[in-house]
């Protein structure tokens, strides 16, 4: 059985980590701690859903504001998205340029989301899709995309003022404060507690003519597009593979080397060896996958720091409790406090 690492691109990854760093996070500092570096930024970069999602929890924990995710959506920094924004801005009206980005989201949501962009009635909208599982993710995510394709008609047209029709979102506010705060950016009426996250545009919006449309550049855009999509999507790293069976075992014991290793076809000695090409090791990678899981289960309240700890294969509580804070720099109760 063939089994397929869920990713996202360095394109997804930069619009949180630039977005905070002018927030006045230490991003570089926050990027080593989960095994990533500046060459993951890079648009074309495949960075594990795993790692992704690390990064937005410290990220969260570590500003402690509940709104990071809308201030860093409302950042449109053209830059960060490659040949996208190319697309977007060589579309011949706001509707296309959406239409080429969702048909292209790939290029920065990897395996982990889907955009589609259909005419309802005299509306269109855009429904966003994602595998992400943890709860603190969806919501975060979520308020970024939304925010950033709200702030998007303004900045592509040179026209301010444009709002959208409305947005959905699944989960309900964080607070009634944030709520306030999070409807006063998107300047358009918001329901909570959908079952979906999608927006809507009219159709005059949709219409709406962008000046820097060029059928040759956008024909040689879309080109380049499909080209980076199929290299992306046909590349998938032996790390990747290893990363995906510890993730797996994980759900139901702690991972074995020797487990992970059959599974690929090679000796535990080889598996050791390909690791260390990549500058790693499995004890590294454990904690990696450690962490990830240890941040979901601690996202549900329900779960207790004694449980988790059981979960992980930790042989008591303190040694996880020892544990989180060299990854983190935080107890897991006070992680859990400031999520």
């Amino acid at each position: 059985m063939s089994y397929t690492t869920n990713y996202v691109t360095g394109m997804a990854l930069s619009q949180f980590v630039h977005g905070a760093s002018t927030l006045g996070v230490d991003t570089t500092t926050l990027l080593n701690s989960v095994g990533l570096s500046s060459e993951d930024l890079k648009p074309t970069a495949k960075v594990p859903e795993s790692k992704y999602e690390m990064v937005i929890l410290l990220l969260m924990a570590q500003t402690r504001n509940p709104k990071f995710a809308v201030e860093i959506g409302q950042q449109v920094m053209f830059p960060l998205y490659g040949v996208l924004m190319t697309l977007a801005l060589g579309s011949g009206s706001l509707g296309e340029a959406i239409t080429y980005l969702a048909r292209y989201q790939g290029l920065a949501t990897g395996n982990c989301g889907e955009l589609s962009y259909t005419k309802v009635g005299a509306k269109y909208t855009l429904q966003m899709s994602m595998l992400h599982t943890n709860p603190v993710i969806r919501r975060l995510v979520s308020e970024c995309v939304m925010t950033f394709f709200s702030s998007l008609p303004s900045a592509i047209t040179g026209k301010p003022g444009i709002t959208l029709e409305k947005i959905t979102f699944e989960h309900m506010p964080y607070s009634k404060h944030t709520q306030l705060y999070i409807e006063n950016v998107l300047q358009c009426p918001v329901d909570w507690g959908a079952d979906e996250y999608s927006l809507t545009l009219s159709e005059q919006d949709h219409q709406m003519p962008l000046f820097g449309h060029g059928d040759q550049m956008l024909a040689q855009a879309e080109e380049l597009a499909k080209n980076q999509l199929e290299r992306i999507q046909t590349q998938q790293s032996l790390l990747d593979k290893i990363t995906w069976h510890m993730e797996e075992q994980m759900l139901a014991s702690a991972p074995r080397r020797e487990e992970v290793a059959k599974r690929l076809n090679m000796s535990t000695r080889t598996l050791d060896r390909r690791l260390k090409d990549f500058d790693t090791s499995w004890q590294e990678l454990l904690d990696h996958v450690r962490l990830k899981h240890a941040m979901n289960l601690l996202s549900d309240t329900e779960n207790k720091v004694s449980v988790v700890a059981e979960k992980l294969g930790f042989v008591d509580v303190r040694s996880f409790q020892r544990k989180f804070k060299s990854w983190t720099g935080m107890t897991p109760s006070d992680y859990r406090n400031k999520l």
